[in-house]
């Protein structure tokens, strides 16, 4: 097993890509460039493996700390206009430069404007989020980054600097109700995928995207944590936010999603969970008196 091991190694160093800008294209979620082994096919990615602040991390709430001057997070705008792209690993709503919603508050310093939207989901129905609370995985994950606008100019800038991303991990769950009446902005998502068949498709352009709508009520109580981005280069400046009630998706919508994608479809696109390593992961949830709804 061991030199099994090694000889995988050896082959995926082989085929590393020559050229800066060519890295995004070789990693992928399994086999020889799958998460195992992200931080050996790029000295950039070393805190994929090497990491102590790494993300997706396994919630369990009665370790949560409860921190009741956590205030509820603010929006400054709603609409966004965007395009729906099949990147070959997941789903991607890039955000227009035009859209210019920012975030504050809560467990913030600094303002945050909106850079794109990835949507993480499973082969299967029981599989599909990055996160877990007490162990159990969720349908799916959308996620909803964003950059610190008051130090950095950029997105590429904010990535490998300190404070310079934020996250929104908004968790996705299995009804029986065919359908649900809190999705339509991952309906929306959905739609647009309908000509991305695969990676090489044009990308789908989406218009007045309700970030509101998305976040609904659950911009006052979450969790939050300091981490990572769940993909290279694992950067440990993220502060995550993981919102209190999950939005809901059919077995339905969840087919329909599989079956716009290519034949073995997309989907198990999620990093395993990383070890939490001695970090506080905070809540203004006071699970005493809040009907926790996940």
């Amino acid at each position: 097993m061991k030199f099994k091991i090694s000889s995988l190694l050896f082959f995926a160093l082989c085929l590393r890509p020559n050229t800066s800008s060519s890295w995004d294209e070789w990693w992928a979620y399994e086999g020889i460039s799958g998460p195992n082994y992200w931080g050996l096919l790029n000295p950039e990615w070393i805190l994929c493996n090497k990491g102590k602040h790494q993300s997706p991390i396994n919630i369990i709430p009665e370790k949560l700390v409860f921190d009741p001057s956590l205030s509820r997070l603010k929006l400054s705008s709603d609409y966004v206009n965007g395009s729906v792209r099949n990147t070959g690993r997941g789903i991607l709503l890039k955000i227009s430069k035009d859209s210019k919603v920012v975030i504050s508050d809560g467990p913030l310093s600094y303002d945050y404007r909106f850079e794109h939207i990835l949507l993480h989901y499973g082969h299967e129905n029981s599989r599909g989020s990055e996160h877990r609370i007490n162990g159990f995985t969720f349908a799916g994950e959308l996620q909803l980054y964003a950059y610190n606008t008051h130090l950095y100019s950029n997105w590429s800038e904010a990535e490998v600097k300190s404070h310079g991303i934020m996250a929104i991990a908004i968790l996705i769950k299995l009804t029986n109700y065919e359908h649900p009446e809190d999705n339509q902005q991952l309906l929306q998502m959905i739609h647009a995928l309908k000509n991305l068949s695969s990676k090489t498709s044009q990308s789908q352009q989406i218009y007045n995207f309700s970030i509101s709508d998305l976040l609904s009520e659950s911009l006052k109580y979450y969790i939050t944590y300091e981490g990572s981005l769940t993909k290279p280069s694992c950067s440990e400046n993220v502060q995550w936010i993981i919102l209190n009630k999950p939005i809901y998706i059919s077995g339905h919508q969840l087919r329909l999603l599989r079956n716009l994608m290519e034949s073995k479809g997309l989907g198990d696109n999620f990093r395993p969970i990383q070890p939490l390593s001695q970090r506080c992961v905070r809540t203004n949830i006071d699970f005493n008196n809040v009907c926790v709804k996940v």
